[in-house]
């Protein structure tokens, strides 16, 4: 039976949905109700259909008219919130999910006069698991006539069927299920895999779908990939992330051993309000992309490192964020009709009109340094809201879907803004280049690195100046120097320098009152708060979770955290070794499938009187199967052929734990090859498995004892590295009336002095020092003890 959708009732719907944000884009029929998937399907006879998917059926409609949406055939099954489809040949195929299904099969051989349907539930056995299909996630059919069935009950990844032989009875050739798999793309025995939980793109050859390989994966920029789709060459990738403020993404993908983000696009009249990308689809260089509250969008994707919106329509009368709206479009027609499908309102006809985007690119610059901008604001002054950002080089792409002439704001906190006139074409690109004129004078500064003990320069020591609103980070040359862009600031930059071989030390600059040159000593020792890169390296079998030096974003599992997201207190900088630093659950980014090895540079040890070694770590294990069983090991290695244990950690302890004083020469003859090295390693069963490293440090362990030039005064620091105190021991001061003991920084400046008043003694300090190195001596009138090292853990 015909069943008609009346035009004036289709218009007083587009009347209540029509905003004034809807661009080269228009609704011209509904059918009310509450949809999941849809699909289109063009018949032998030129007639184009839609297929969508509602709560308790899947139904057929004939587009003849698509103003007048005819339903053709209606195919009742489970109540569900869920339903994906997909056509073949002369086939529809649906499937459900939370409720069984099976496999729907529709008929359209002798459409639109009749058409059939059937369930199709067989008894697959892939990866060992024998089982009667009941749900999958999505479906997708290759040009070859390939059936992908995705995340089908505990198979989880991507079953594999071949409709050729018999579209109404699929057999069965193969599986994927390294992976949950959402959703699939398959083109050209390329199979491109959505693995929503582990936040990754995943490439597959499939020539033998018996036995898929992996050619590669990337992670997408919010770590739940949804979708993907690739453009007709397979060269570049558009992903969708169902996170809200997520992204529609675009990969580079013509060299699988170097994928490359290129650019993420977001509406932005709706920016951070929530809203979440669902399904996007390729055509003709364009993405059409349904979102759930903000309805359908299309983007020119002509140029993939620039993402523009050319075109809106909402389906959805809300908004923010919440899994309501838009769920599904196909764009794919002769006729160049939109269908869509909305989980509040049902059934959708777009009419799109595709335009090529005008482009505006260019480099934003320091107009005294010539020194790129990173982070500027660059914002057109258009009748819909615009904005883009520079990269970290000061490059910026951007775009508009309307030509004209245009005013665009840029600005960035450190820089007056300028407006600069821009004139806009539809498919050109319009580059401007700007310079800004920064508000605080700049002044150039010279740092100078010396060996604290011989007074010589050193040469390429790492050096990071910076405050709250600036930064620049630098080395020295081979006369020691360096000089740093600076601007001048009521708040005082830190300066803080280092090199292995030596401790960190830092100094406080006043840039009102600047110096010729800063001069930062460095005294002997190893120390590494991961302020800079000192060399350390990472080598091991995993496939994911690796370490690397970074700013900690911290994980939670089952609402708790599970990897720390700062670093230790009181070191410099933020920075420490982390186990794949990934914002959002404890999966994303765990230690999978082998070891990572952390190994720190050589060190000499050989001429310390007792080295002792201390460190902050920390290490999670939860999760996965059975108890955890994982472990990270911390080794030290002479260089040659003995590798000694420090300590193994089993147990899940996510927070920052001091390792205590190690003493080197009770586990090891100390050479000069001496090497400190991390194994974290993921054993099967799989668990949650990550690790950090923080605050290392190797300093002199043993009383040290020194004299004055005429053996006079001595002192004793026992011990040298303390927790908590330690105890200072003096003897033969001659005045001891005018005796004082003295406590400095390694900026030479005088944190704490005590007066002696007797000629030999001890007295305990420390309690109120904060963790650092400093160094004590002995003045008694017009004589001096020699300084010795303290260091506070």
């Amino acid at each position: 039976m015909k069943k008609y959708i009346f035009l004036v009732w289709v218009l007083t719907f587009i009347k209540s949905f029509a905003q004034d944000g809807d661009l080269n884009m228009s609704i011209i029929a509904h059918v009310q109700g509450n949809g999941s998937g849809i699909w289109h399907y063009l018949g032998k006879n030129g007639i184009e259909y839609a297929a969508m998917a509602y709560t308790d059926a899947l139904v057929v409609y004939s587009l003849e008219d698509p103003s007048k949406p005819i339903e053709r055939f209606r195919f009742p099954g489970v109540n569900t919130i869920w339903r994906e489809v997909f056509f073949y040949g002369e086939y529809i195929y649906a499937v459900t999910d939370s409720k069984s299904d099976g496999v729907i099969i529709i008929n359209m051989k002798q459409a639109p006069t009749k058409i059939t349907g059937k369930f199709w539930s067989p008894t697959v056995t892939a990866n060992n698991i024998t089982k009667v299909l009941s749900t999958c996630h999505t479906v997708f059919v290759d040009e070859k006539g390939i059936l992908s069935l995705n995340g089908c009950g505990d198979w989880r990844g991507v079953l594999l069927f071949d409709l050729k032989p018999n579209p109404e009875i699929p057999k069965y050739i193969g599986s994927e299920t390294k992976r949950y798999c959402h959703d699939n793309f398959i083109r050209r025995d390329t199979m491109f895999t959505s693995d929503v939980y582990d936040g990754l793109l995943s490439i597959w050859n499939v020539k033998n779908p018996a036995a898929p390989v992996e050619m590669a994966s990337v992670k997408t920029p919010a770590e739940f990939t949804h979708n993907a789709w690739p453009s007709d060459d397979n060269k570049y990738i558009f992903t969708t992330d169902e996170r809200a403020d997520a992204y529609v993404a675009s990969f580079d993908i013509s060299d699988f051993n170097n994928i490359r983000l290129l650019d993420k696009y977001r509406p932005k009249d709706t920016e951070n309000q929530g809203v979440i990308p669902h399904n996007t689809r390729y055509i003709n260089g364009y993405l059409v992309t349904a979102y759930y509250t903000d309805g359908v969008k299309i983007i020119d994707a002509h140029k993939p490192d620039n993402l523009v919106e050319v075109g809106s329509v909402d389906t959805y009368k809300g908004t923010g964020e919440g899994f309501r709206g838009c769920w599904g479009v196909s764009p794919y027609l002769p006729s160049g009709t939109i269908v869509a499908s909305d989980i509040d309102g049902g059934f959708f006809v777009i009419k799109p009109t595709y335009v090529r985007a005008c482009y505006l690119e260019g480099l934003v610059t320091d107009t005294i340094t010539g020194l790129p901008i990173s982070g500027t604001k660059i914002k057109l002054l258009t009748p819909r809201k615009h904005g883009d950002e520079a990269d970290l080089k000061g490059i910026y792409k951007t775009g508009y879907a309307t030509a004209g002439t245009y005013q665009a704001v840029f600005d960035s906190p450190d820089y007056f803004p300028k407006t600069v006139e821009v004139i806009l074409k539809n498919g050109e690109i319009t580059i401007k280049d700007v310079q800004l004129v920064p508000r605080r004078n700049l002044i150039t500064q010279k740092v100078i690195v010396k060996d604290a003990k011989t007074l010589k320069v050193i040469e390429g020591a790492s050096i990071a100046m910076f405050n709250s609103i600036w930064a620049v980070n630098g080395n020295t040359s081979v006369q020691g120097e360096a000089l740093f862009p600076v601007y001048q600031d009521t708040i005082l930059y830190k300066v803080v320098a280092g090199k292995w071989g030596y401790l960190h030390a830092s100094i406080d600059f006043d840039s009102k009152q600047p110096s010729a040159d800063i001069v930062v000593l460095l005294r002997k020792g190893y120390q590494d708060d991961f302020i800079f890169d000192q060399g350390w390296t990472v080598s091991g079998t995993a496939i994911a979770g690796r370490w690397e030096r970074a700013e900690p974003i911290g994980t939670t599992y089952k609402n708790e955290l599970f990897a720390p997201e700062l670093d230790i207190d009181k070191d410099f900088g933020h920075q420490c070794y982390v186990t794949e630093n990934r914002a959002g659950m404890a999966v994303d980014g765990d230690v999978d499938e082998g070891v990572t090895i952390l190994t720190s540079p050589e060190m000499d040890l050989s001429t310390y009187n007792k080295p002792i070694i201390t460190y902050y770590r920390w290490f999670g294990n939860a999760g996965g199967t059975g108890n955890p069983n994982d472990r990270m090991t911390i080794n030290l290695s002479d260089g040659g052929v003995s590798v000694v244990p420090i300590e193994e950690i089993n147990k899940n302890e996510p927070k920052w734990v001091f390792s205590g004083n190690i003493d080197v020469k009770s586990l090891i003859t100390p050479s000069n090859k001496m090497k400190l090295i991390l194994n974290i390693s993921d054993d099967l069963p799989g668990h949650l498995l990550e690790g950090g490293l923080d605050g290392f440090l190797v300093v002199e362990g043993s009383p040290v004892t020194t004299q004055h030039l005429n053996q006079d005064i001595e002192l004793q620091a026992s011990p040298a590295a303390f927790n908590h105190s330690t105890q200072i021991k003096f003897q033969n001061i001659d005045a001891f009336e005018s005796a004082t003991l003295s406590i400095i920084n390694t900026n030479g400046v005088l944190v704490q002095s005590y007066p002696l008043h007797a000629s030999q003694g001890q007295i305990i300090i420390g309690n109120s020092l904060a963790s650092g190195l400093y160094f004590a001596k002995i003045k008694s009138g017009n004589k001096q003890s020699k300084t010795i090292r303290l260091v506070k853990i």
